[in-house]
C-alpha cells in the first residue's frame, strides 16, 4: 500500500528543486565566467558548514520521529540557501559596470522628472541682484524721475546739447573717418549675428582712436583684469537699536568698504596728532587678488560682484607731473586713494568712462550689462570721494570736484563751456547688447550711488554710429580738460603718504 505524502514531504521536495536549480545556474554562470571569484575549497562558508554540523545522521531506516526532524533539517537548509545573499553570484567586473549602468540611469531619470535639489550656490538672476543685492548696497539703476539740475545742467553742458530733443550736430569733417569704420563693422556684425568679442572689438576701435587724440593724457584697456575690491560697495549694517522695521520704502544709506574718515575740524593739528599717526588715516591694506568675479558667496543677499569692465578709460598715469605720480603710488600701496581701480597695476588713473559689452547670444542681456556698470560707477565715484577726503586734509573748504577749463584746448574743436559754479561728480558708462548702445550717467544723490540713462543708438544706422561717436569724443574732450584739470588741483592738496615718507 503506499504511504501518501505528507504536506510537509511536498513542501521540502519543491523548494528542494528550486533551490538546486537555482544553485545549478549559479555554479554554470560561474564556469563561463573564468575570472569570478569562488571561495576556495579549503575554506567553505561559515554558513553551511554550521548546516551541515546540524544535520542528523542515521544508521538505519528512520522511524517517524527521526523524519520530522529530517523535515526541519531540510526547510532550515532550504531558508539559508534561498537567502538573497546566499543566492547571489560573486560580484564579477560586469555585474558591477551593469549596477554602475543602472544607477546612472536612474539618476537620469530623476534628472528628467524634475526632481533634481537645486545648487546651494546658484547665482540669482539680474532682476532679482538689482532689486535685492544692489538695493542693499545703496546702488540705483532707473530709480529717478528725472535728474538733478545740477547733474542734467553739467552733462548737456558736456555733451553739447541743450535740451535732449533737439537733434545733435555732429563734427562729421573730424570724426568722419572713425565713423565710417564704425558704422560698417556695426552693420557686418548684426548683419552676421555677431557674438560679443566683435561687437566689443568694434567700439574698442572707436575709443581707442578717439583717444590717440590726446596721446599723453588719456589711456584705455580692454582687460579681463578685476578690480579691487576694497572699491565695491557694501550694505549698511542695520542699527541694533532701531525699533522701526524696515519697510523697502526708504532709500537705504550706502557705506563703502573703506574706513570712514572721523569727523573733524582738519584745521585742528592737536586733534589730528591726537586720532591718527601721521598726516594721512591709512585704510585697511588691500590684498592684489585677481580672482574671478564669479563667487560661491553669489547666493548671500548682500553679495556685490567685483567689477572686470570690458573696457576702461581714464587718466594715463604719465599724464601727471612727477610729484603727482609718487603722491598716487604711494597712496596707491597704502589703500587710501586707489587712483587705479585694478587688482593689478595697469597705468591707468582716476577712470571716467566704462563699457559692459553684450553680444547677439542667449546670455546676451542689457540688464546684466547694466548691473556692472552700476557697480563700476559705483566704485569711480568712490575713488573720487576718496581724493576729496585726503586733500580736506589741507583746507578748511568744502571737499568739491571744480571743473576748470583747460589750459590746452584739445586738437579737435570740441569745447566745453566754463561752468559759473564747481560742478559735481560724476561719470559715464556704456552698456551694449549687439547694434544696441546706451549711454549712462552716474552720480551720488542723497547717500546713494545712483545710474540713470541719457541716450540709446542702434550703430546700424549711420547717423546713430554719428552721434555716438560725438558723443564718445565729447565725453573723452572733458575727460582730457576740466575732469583732469580737477584732479591735479586735488593732488596739489593731497599730503604725502606718512608711510613712505
Amino acid at each position: 500500500m503506499k504511504r501518501r505524502a505528507s504536506d510537509s514531504e511536498i513542501w521540502q521536495s519543491s523548494c528542494c528543486s528550486a533551490c538546486s536549480a537555482k544553485r545549478r545556474k549559479t555554479q554554470s554562470a560561474d564556469l563561463r565566467a573564468p575570472h569570478a571569484t569562488s571561495p576556495s575549497p579549503s575554506h567553505p562558508s561559515p554558513q553551511p558548514l554550521a548546516l551541515a554540523e546540524e544535520a542528523p545522521h542515521f544508521t538505519q531506516r528512520p522511524t517517524h520521529e527521526e523524519t520530522d526532524l529530517s523535515v526541519q533539517y531540510w526547510v532550515k537548509r532550504c531558508a539559508a540557501v534561498c537567502d538573497p545573499e546566499m543566492m547571489a553570484a560573486p560580484p564579477t567586473p560586469r555585474s558591477a559596470s551593469l549596477n554602475d549602468r543602472g544607477r546612472r540611469n536612474a539618476k537620469r531619470h530623476t534628472r528628467s522628472h524634475g526632481s533634481r535639489t537645486p545648487s546651494p550656490n546658484k547665482r540669482p538672476s539680474p532682476q532679482t541682484y538689482r532689486t535685492r543685492n544692489m538695493y542693499h548696497a545703496g546702488v540705483f539703476v532707473d530709480k529717478l524721475a528725472d535728474l538733478p539740475p545740477i547733474i542734467d545742467d553739467e552733462v548737456q553742458r558736456i555733451l553739447g546739447t541743450e535740451t535732449w530733443e533737439d537733434q545733435v550736430l555732429v563734427a562729421a569733417d573730424e570724426l568722419a573717418g572713425i565713423v565710417s569704420t564704425f558704422w560698417a563693422e556695426s552693420r557686418r556684425n548684426a548683419r552676421e549675428c555677431s557674438l560679443e568679442g566683435d561687437w566689443k572689438a568694434s567700439l574698442n576701435g572707436v575709443i581707442r582712436n578717439l583717444a590717440e587724440l590726446w596721446p599723453d593724457a588719456l589711456k584705455t584697456h580692454m582687460s579681463e583684469k578685476v578690480w579691487n575690491s576694497d572699491l565695491k560697495p557694501t550694505s549698511l549694517p542695520l542699527n541694533e537699536s532701531q525699533n522701526e522695521e524696515y519697510s523697502g520704502t526708504s532709500t537705504p544709506q550706502f557705506t563703502s568698504s573703506h574706513t570712514t574718515l572721523p569727523d573733524f575740524n582738519p584745521n585742528d593739528a592737536a586733534a589730528i596728532a591726537a586720532a591718527f599717526v601721521g598726516p594721512v588715516p591709512p585704510l585697511p591694506p588691500y590684498a592684489q587678488s585677481v580672482a574671478s568675479t564669479t563667487s560661491t558667496d553669489a547666493v548671500d543677499p548682500y553679495h556685490i560682484s567685483t567689477p572686470k569692465p570690458d573696457i576702461t578709460v581714464g587718466l594715463a598715469h604719465t599724464a601727471f607731473v612727477q610729484l603727482h605720480q609718487r603722491r598716487l603710488v604711494d597712496h596707491q600701496a597704502s589703500s587710501s586713494i586707489l587712483s587705479d581701480p585694478h587688482a593689478a597695476d595697469m597705468g591707468i588713473r582716476f577712470p571716467f568712462l566704462v563699457v559692459e559689452a553684450k553680444g547677439l547670444s542667449l546670455s546676451g542681456s542689457l540688464i546684466s550689462g547694466q548691473n556692472q556698470a552700476a557697480i563700476s560707477g559705483a566704485c569711480m565715484l568712490t575713488i573720487l570721494k576718496d581724493l576729496n577726503h585726503q586733500a580736506a586734509w589741507n583746507t578748511s573748504s568744502e571737499p568739491d570736484l571744480g571743473f576748470h577749463t583747460p589750459d590746452v584746448e584739445p586738437r579737435i574743436p570740441i569745447t566745453i563751456p566754463s561752468a559759473s559754479q564747481p560742478s559735481p561728480v560724476l561719470c559715464f558708462s556704456i552698456v551694449t547688447e549687439g547694434p544696441v548702445h546706451e549711454l549712462w550717467v552716474h552720480f551720488e544723490h542723497e547717500g546713494a550711488f545712483h545710474m540713470e540713462f541719457l541716450q540709446s543708438w542702434r550703430t546700424a544706422r549711420k547717423r546713430d554710429a554719428q552721434e555716438l561717436v560725438h558723443f564718445l569724443a565729447r565725453i573723452m574732450a572733458w575727460g582730457r580738460g576740466r575732469f583732469k584739470d580737477a584732479i591735479v588741483g586735488k593732488l596739489d592738496k593731497v599730503p604725502k603718504n606718512g608711510a613712505f615718507g
